[in-house]
Protein backbone atom coordinates (compact mmCIF):
# COMPACT_ATOMS: atom_id res chain seq x y z
CA UNK A 1 0.00 0.00 0.00
CA UNK A 2 2.66 2.77 0.75
CA UNK A 3 4.00 1.36 -2.38
CA UNK A 4 1.15 2.48 -4.29
CA UNK A 5 1.04 5.41 -3.01
CA UNK A 6 3.77 7.08 -5.14
CA UNK A 7 1.25 7.11 -8.08
CA UNK A 8 -0.44 9.82 -6.20
CA UNK A 9 2.55 11.88 -6.69
CA UNK A 10 2.94 14.36 -9.63
CA UNK A 11 4.66 12.83 -12.88
CA UNK A 12 7.49 15.39 -12.77
CA UNK A 13 8.25 14.07 -8.69
CA UNK A 14 8.17 10.63 -10.02
CA UNK A 15 10.31 10.88 -12.21
CA UNK A 16 12.84 13.31 -10.21
CA UNK A 17 12.58 11.33 -6.51
CA UNK A 18 10.02 8.10 -7.17
CA UNK A 19 12.76 5.19 -7.50
CA UNK A 20 14.43 6.87 -4.51
CA UNK A 21 11.80 6.87 -2.64
CA UNK A 22 10.45 3.53 -3.78
CA UNK A 23 14.11 1.78 -3.05
CA UNK A 24 13.93 3.23 0.57
CA UNK A 25 10.00 1.83 0.95
CA UNK A 26 11.42 -1.50 -0.12
CA UNK A 27 14.45 -1.76 2.07
CA UNK A 28 12.34 -1.15 5.54
CA UNK A 29 8.75 -1.98 6.79
CA UNK A 30 6.22 0.25 6.34
CA UNK A 31 3.60 1.20 8.72
CA UNK A 32 0.61 3.23 9.08
CA UNK A 33 2.11 6.13 9.63
CA UNK A 34 4.18 5.47 6.55
CA UNK A 35 1.19 5.57 4.21
CA UNK A 36 -0.47 8.57 5.75
CA UNK A 37 2.79 10.65 5.86
CA UNK A 38 3.26 9.74 1.96
CA UNK A 39 -0.55 10.70 1.16
CA UNK A 40 0.46 13.94 3.17
CA UNK A 41 4.00 14.29 0.80
CA UNK A 42 1.47 13.68 -1.99
CA UNK A 43 -0.90 16.57 -1.08
CA UNK A 44 2.17 18.88 -0.70
CA UNK A 45 3.72 18.16 -3.28
CA UNK A 46 0.81 18.90 -5.90
CA UNK A 47 0.74 22.61 -3.62
CA UNK A 48 4.15 23.12 -4.57
CA UNK A 49 3.92 21.44 -8.21
CA UNK A 50 6.13 23.79 -9.98
CA UNK A 51 8.63 23.72 -7.76
CA UNK A 52 9.91 20.32 -8.19
CA UNK A 53 12.24 20.40 -11.19
CA UNK A 54 11.71 20.00 -14.90
CA UNK A 55 7.54 20.50 -13.80
CA UNK A 56 6.06 22.45 -16.45
CA UNK A 57 1.86 22.84 -16.24
CA UNK A 58 -0.80 20.77 -14.36
CA UNK A 59 -2.82 18.96 -16.76
CA UNK A 60 -6.35 17.31 -16.35
CA UNK A 61 -5.12 13.65 -15.18
CA UNK A 62 -5.96 11.01 -17.52
CA UNK A 63 -7.89 8.78 -14.68
CA UNK A 64 -10.39 11.93 -14.12
CA UNK A 65 -10.86 12.32 -17.78
CA UNK A 66 -11.73 8.52 -18.24
CA UNK A 67 -14.35 8.71 -15.00
CA UNK A 68 -15.92 11.99 -17.05
CA UNK A 69 -15.76 9.69 -20.15
CA UNK A 70 -17.56 6.73 -18.31
CA UNK A 71 -20.12 8.54 -16.54
CA UNK A 72 -20.97 10.32 -19.98
CA UNK A 73 -21.15 7.10 -21.57
CA UNK A 74 -23.65 5.93 -18.31
CA UNK A 75 -25.59 8.83 -18.91
CA UNK A 76 -25.76 8.32 -22.77
CA UNK A 77 -27.29 4.80 -21.74
CA UNK A 78 -29.42 5.81 -19.40
CA UNK A 79 -32.04 7.61 -19.83
CA UNK A 80 -30.30 8.88 -23.16
CA UNK A 81 -31.01 5.83 -25.57
CA UNK A 82 -33.68 4.09 -23.89
CA UNK A 83 -36.05 5.71 -26.39
CA UNK A 84 -38.70 2.42 -26.30
CA UNK A 85 -40.57 3.84 -29.13
CA UNK A 86 -37.26 4.25 -31.09
CA UNK A 87 -35.75 1.46 -30.00
CA UNK A 88 -38.66 -0.85 -31.06
CA UNK A 89 -39.47 1.35 -33.81
CA UNK A 90 -35.98 1.15 -35.61
CA UNK A 91 -35.81 -2.74 -34.99
CA UNK A 92 -39.52 -3.10 -36.64
CA UNK A 93 -38.48 -1.40 -39.60
CA UNK A 94 -35.24 -3.23 -39.96
CA UNK A 95 -36.96 -6.54 -39.78
CA UNK A 96 -39.12 -5.86 -41.98
CA UNK A 97 -36.26 -5.71 -44.73
CA UNK A 98 -35.61 -9.88 -44.01
CA UNK A 99 -33.32 -11.90 -42.01
CA UNK A 100 -30.54 -9.40 -42.66
CA UNK A 101 -31.13 -7.48 -39.28
CA UNK A 102 -30.70 -10.75 -36.95
CA UNK A 103 -27.61 -11.20 -38.72
CA UNK A 104 -26.69 -7.76 -38.41
CA UNK A 105 -27.68 -8.13 -34.53
CA UNK A 106 -25.55 -11.00 -33.99
CA UNK A 107 -22.59 -8.90 -35.80
CA UNK A 108 -22.49 -6.23 -33.29
CA UNK A 109 -22.96 -7.80 -30.36
CA UNK A 110 -20.00 -10.38 -31.27
CA UNK A 111 -17.37 -7.27 -32.42
CA UNK A 112 -18.49 -5.59 -28.88
CA UNK A 113 -17.74 -9.49 -26.95
CA UNK A 114 -14.52 -9.37 -29.24
CA UNK A 115 -13.57 -5.99 -27.68
CA UNK A 116 -13.86 -6.96 -24.34
CA UNK A 117 -12.26 -10.63 -24.40
CA UNK A 118 -9.48 -8.75 -26.42
CA UNK A 119 -8.83 -5.84 -23.82
CA UNK A 120 -9.00 -8.42 -20.72
CA UNK A 121 -6.13 -10.77 -22.44
CA UNK A 122 -4.26 -7.61 -23.90
CA UNK A 123 -2.31 -7.50 -19.82
CA UNK A 124 -2.00 -11.51 -19.81
CA UNK A 125 1.66 -10.99 -21.34
CA UNK A 126 2.40 -8.15 -18.83
CA UNK A 127 1.15 -10.13 -15.63
CA UNK A 128 3.79 -12.99 -16.96
CA UNK A 129 6.56 -10.90 -17.83
CA UNK A 130 5.19 -9.25 -14.01
CA UNK A 131 5.16 -12.95 -12.19
CA UNK A 132 8.06 -13.93 -13.61
CA UNK A 133 10.27 -10.75 -12.32
CA UNK A 134 8.71 -11.06 -9.22
CA UNK A 135 10.68 -14.81 -8.50
CA UNK A 136 13.97 -13.36 -10.22
CA UNK A 137 16.50 -11.86 -7.90
CA UNK A 138 18.34 -10.90 -11.03
CA UNK A 139 15.53 -8.20 -11.72
CA UNK A 140 15.98 -4.74 -9.83
CA UNK A 141 14.15 -4.00 -6.85
CA UNK A 142 12.24 -1.11 -8.91
CA UNK A 143 11.33 -4.19 -11.30
CA UNK A 144 10.15 -5.99 -8.66
CA UNK A 145 8.31 -4.14 -6.70
CA UNK A 146 6.35 -2.26 -9.76
CA UNK A 147 5.58 -5.76 -10.70
CA UNK A 148 4.30 -7.01 -7.05
CA UNK A 149 1.98 -3.63 -7.27
CA UNK A 150 1.08 -4.47 -11.18
CA UNK A 151 -0.37 -8.46 -9.27
CA UNK A 152 -2.13 -6.76 -7.12
CA UNK A 153 -3.50 -4.30 -9.18
CA UNK A 154 -4.70 -7.03 -10.77
CA UNK A 155 -6.09 -8.66 -8.14
CA UNK A 156 -8.43 -5.24 -6.69
CA UNK A 157 -9.90 -5.03 -10.28
CA UNK A 158 -10.85 -8.78 -11.08
CA UNK A 159 -13.90 -8.17 -9.51
CA UNK A 160 -15.17 -5.11 -11.08
CA UNK A 161 -13.47 -5.71 -14.33
CA UNK A 162 -15.90 -9.74 -14.13
CA UNK A 163 -18.69 -7.62 -12.78
CA UNK A 164 -19.24 -5.61 -16.06
CA UNK A 165 -18.42 -8.42 -17.66
CA UNK A 166 -21.22 -10.22 -16.50
CA UNK A 167 -23.48 -6.98 -17.11
CA UNK A 168 -22.25 -6.77 -20.55
CA UNK A 169 -23.41 -10.81 -21.15
CA UNK A 170 -27.00 -10.72 -19.29
CA UNK A 171 -28.15 -7.70 -21.44
CA UNK A 172 -26.88 -8.62 -24.75
CA UNK A 173 -27.04 -12.10 -24.74
CA UNK A 174 -29.51 -13.58 -21.99
CA UNK A 175 -32.72 -11.38 -23.08
CA UNK A 176 -32.35 -9.32 -19.51
CA UNK A 177 -34.84 -6.88 -20.31
CA UNK A 178 -33.13 -4.10 -19.78
CA UNK A 179 -31.81 -2.84 -23.28
CA UNK A 180 -35.70 -2.39 -25.15
CA UNK A 181 -35.44 -4.85 -27.33
CA UNK A 182 -33.09 -6.34 -30.07
CA UNK A 183 -31.55 -3.30 -30.99
CA UNK A 184 -30.86 -2.27 -27.24
CA UNK A 185 -29.30 -5.73 -26.92
CA UNK A 186 -27.01 -4.99 -30.24
CA UNK A 187 -25.49 -1.61 -29.03
CA UNK A 188 -25.05 -2.20 -25.18
CA UNK A 189 -21.47 -3.32 -25.52
CA UNK A 190 -20.46 -0.34 -26.66
CA UNK A 191 -21.38 1.28 -23.91
CA UNK A 192 -19.47 -1.13 -21.53
CA UNK A 193 -16.36 -1.88 -23.69
CA UNK A 194 -14.59 1.42 -22.93
CA UNK A 195 -15.50 1.72 -19.25
CA UNK A 196 -13.71 -2.53 -19.39
CA UNK A 197 -10.56 -0.90 -21.52
CA UNK A 198 -10.18 1.83 -18.80
CA UNK A 199 -9.99 0.24 -15.78
CA UNK A 200 -7.39 -2.38 -17.56
CA UNK A 201 -5.23 0.24 -18.38
CA UNK A 202 -4.29 0.61 -15.06
CA UNK A 203 -2.34 -2.53 -15.12
CA UNK A 204 0.08 -0.80 -17.94
CA UNK A 205 0.28 2.68 -16.41
CA UNK A 206 1.35 0.95 -13.32
CA UNK A 207 3.84 -1.28 -15.21
CA UNK A 208 5.17 1.79 -16.34
CA UNK A 209 6.95 2.64 -13.03
CA UNK A 210 9.91 0.59 -13.88
CA UNK A 211 11.76 1.10 -17.89
CA UNK A 212 12.52 -2.67 -18.28
CA UNK A 213 8.45 -3.25 -18.75
CA UNK A 214 8.25 -0.65 -21.17
CA UNK A 215 7.81 -2.59 -23.84
CA UNK A 216 5.05 -4.85 -22.28
CA UNK A 217 3.01 -1.58 -21.86
CA UNK A 218 3.84 -0.87 -24.79
CA UNK A 219 2.63 -4.29 -26.42
CA UNK A 220 -0.34 -4.01 -24.17
CA UNK A 221 -1.37 -0.34 -25.69
CA UNK A 222 -1.30 -2.31 -29.04
CA UNK A 223 -3.58 -5.02 -28.27
CA UNK A 224 -5.79 -2.05 -26.87
CA UNK A 225 -5.71 -0.65 -29.90
CA UNK A 226 -7.44 -3.83 -31.53
CA UNK A 227 -9.73 -3.74 -29.30
CA UNK A 228 -10.65 -0.43 -30.33
CA UNK A 229 -10.77 -1.09 -33.83
CA UNK A 230 -13.51 -3.77 -33.03
CA UNK A 231 -15.62 -1.88 -30.64
CA UNK A 232 -15.69 0.66 -33.65
CA UNK A 233 -16.35 -1.79 -36.28
CA UNK A 234 -19.29 -2.86 -33.59
CA UNK A 235 -20.84 0.48 -33.79
CA UNK A 236 -20.53 0.79 -37.78
CA UNK A 237 -23.16 -2.18 -37.53
CA UNK A 238 -25.67 -0.20 -35.12
CA UNK A 239 -25.31 2.62 -37.30
CA UNK A 240 -26.52 0.38 -40.52
CA UNK A 241 -28.99 -0.52 -38.49
CA UNK A 242 -30.35 2.76 -37.36
CA UNK A 243 -30.09 3.86 -41.61
CA UNK A 244 -32.31 0.55 -41.82
CA UNK A 245 -34.91 1.75 -39.48
CA UNK A 246 -34.41 5.54 -39.78
CA UNK A 247 -37.67 6.42 -40.44
CA UNK A 248 -39.35 5.22 -36.88
CA UNK A 249 -36.83 6.89 -34.86
CA UNK A 250 -36.78 10.35 -33.57
CA UNK A 251 -34.02 12.93 -34.19
CA UNK A 252 -33.01 13.20 -30.48
CA UNK A 253 -32.66 9.28 -30.34
CA UNK A 254 -30.11 9.87 -33.46
CA UNK A 255 -28.30 12.18 -32.12
CA UNK A 256 -27.90 10.52 -28.81
CA UNK A 257 -26.62 7.26 -30.32
CA UNK A 258 -24.17 8.94 -32.71
CA UNK A 259 -22.76 11.08 -29.84
CA UNK A 260 -22.56 7.72 -27.64
CA UNK A 261 -20.62 5.92 -30.80
CA UNK A 262 -18.05 8.81 -30.66
CA UNK A 263 -17.87 8.81 -26.63
CA UNK A 264 -17.26 5.67 -26.93
CA UNK A 265 -14.82 5.10 -29.46
CA UNK A 266 -12.95 7.89 -28.70
CA UNK A 267 -12.72 6.67 -24.83
CA UNK A 268 -11.14 3.52 -26.07
CA UNK A 269 -8.68 5.19 -28.27
CA UNK A 270 -7.60 7.30 -25.68
CA UNK A 271 -6.72 4.17 -23.40
CA UNK A 272 -4.81 2.75 -26.32
CA UNK A 273 -2.98 5.51 -26.92
CA UNK A 274 -2.17 6.47 -23.30
CA UNK A 275 -0.56 2.76 -22.98
CA UNK A 276 1.42 2.77 -25.86
CA UNK A 277 2.84 6.52 -25.26
CA UNK A 278 3.36 5.51 -21.83
CA UNK A 279 5.29 2.36 -22.89
CA UNK A 280 7.05 3.92 -25.53
CA UNK A 281 8.32 7.24 -23.27
CA UNK A 282 9.29 4.35 -20.67
CA UNK A 283 11.27 2.40 -23.30
CA UNK A 284 13.12 5.66 -24.35
CA UNK A 285 14.63 6.18 -20.44
CA UNK A 286 16.41 2.79 -21.42
CA UNK A 287 18.27 4.11 -24.46
CA UNK A 288 21.71 5.57 -24.33
CA UNK A 289 22.10 9.11 -23.29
Amino acid sequence: MAEAMLSLYPKAWRERYGEEVADLIASRPARVRTVLDLIKGAADAWVHHRHVPGAGGLTVPLAAVLVCAGVGLGLLWNPGVRDVASLQGVWAEAASMGPIAGKMRGMAQTWFAMASVIAVLSVAPLLHICFVAMRHSVHGPLTRMTARRVIMTAALLAVPVGLVGQIFVSMAFQDAGYPVGPLGEAMVGGFLVPIIMAMVLALPMTAAGAPSLGSSVRGTGQLLASAVICNALGWGVVAVLLVMGLEKASWSFVALVALSALVSVWMGALVARSAIRRGTTVIGLLSPA
